[in-house]
């Protein structure tokens, strides 16, 4: 997969999030935004070449980066969808 099609999956995924947050209390809203800051870096990622005077502070992420950032995402969704379930009244 091209390093722009993984980086705008990213950028998706960290805005679900921050949609997902602004609609949820308590601790799992807590928990979400923590999740959030941890993802922030993805957001001074860029998926193509610039110089550096035209870059804005952003860098190309290397392959390690891009996986660990996806692999976070993975275990972040199937986090949630364990949380989700339960028994009623449990959660």
């Amino acid at each position: 997969m091209r390093r722009i099609d993984r980086l705008e999956g990213l950028r998706e995924a960290l805005a679900a999030l921050a949609l997902t947050i602004a609609r949820t209390h308590g601790h799992l809203a807590w928990f979400l935004a923590q999740c959030s800051s941890e993802l922030a870096p993805i957001l001074h990622w860029r998926a193509l070449d610039a110089p550096d005077i035209h870059a804005f502070g952003t860098h190309l992420p290397t392959g390690d980066e891009l996986a660990d950032a996806e692999n976070a995402v993975r275990l972040l969704a199937a986090m949630l969808a364990r949380t989700g379930d339960g028994p009623a009244g449990t959660s």
